[in-house]
């Protein structure tokens, strides 16, 4: 089943419910990086406001007013990529990285944890190919790969 989506720039009054799918859905694919599974609503909140929507270039999926998943693309890089846990492999993320191709259509670098089997997949379906092996920055500080797509 293929989900159709409208992909939208995020908007301030986006915040809470953006954030509430952001949330599920990071704890739903980390559940192995206990510093994702403590991060309060309110830490999650906070980051979102002050640090992914001022710096990065943020794009909904979006059923109506529904939020089904978010991209944030900081120049090349794909900072955030994540779709409603009970929205995925409908194509939403599909259509959230066709408008991160259609933002920076030379290249797209993302990162994912090594155990991220799901990330790992879309991303490689999608035609991505990793760089780099390493750790991930802390305060997660888990084994991750670099990816890189050209068309």
């Amino acid at each position: 089943m293929r989900q159709d989506v409208e992909v939208r720039p995020y908007r301030a009054s986006d915040l809470e419910q953006t954030v509430a799918m952001w949330r599920a859905s990071k704890q739903a694919a980390f559940p192995y990086v206990a510093v994702q599974q403590i991060y309060t609503l309110q830490n999650d909140t906070d980051y979102f406001r002050d640090v992914i929507a001022p710096e990065c270039q943020v794009w909904l999926a979006a059923d109506g007013e529904q939020v089904l998943g978010l991209l944030a693309l900081r120049d090349d890089l794909i900072d955030q990529l994540f779709v409603a846990v009970d929205r995925q492999r409908l194509g939403v993320g599909s259509a959230l990285l066709a408008k991160a191709r259609e933002r920076s259509p030379d290249q797209l670098r993302a990162y994912t944890f090594q155990k991220n089997g799901p990330a790992r997949a879309f991303y490689e379906k999608h035609g991505f190919e990793i760089i780099r092996s390493g750790i991930s920055p802390p305060p997660e500080n888990e084994p991750d790969l670099e990816y890189l797509w050209r068309p």
